[in-house]
């Protein structure tokens, strides 16, 4: 999974830690364009990844 960076305009930006729990996922993202660090947490049953 990837995401935008929130303060660049850089775009699929891959996690660099990820953490799997039931049906949640956080990832960790650092962007290496700009550097800032942010943290998502999905609910795996709305990309249909979760059993």
């Amino acid at each position: 999974m990837t995401d935008n960076c929130p303060s660049c305009p850089r775009e699929k930006v891959r996690p660099i830690a990820e953490h799997r729990d039931g049906t949640q996922v956080s990832h960790l993202y650092r962007c290496p364009a700009c550097g800032v660090t942010w943290s998502t947490n999905r609910d795996l049953r709305a990309y249909g990844e979760a059993a």
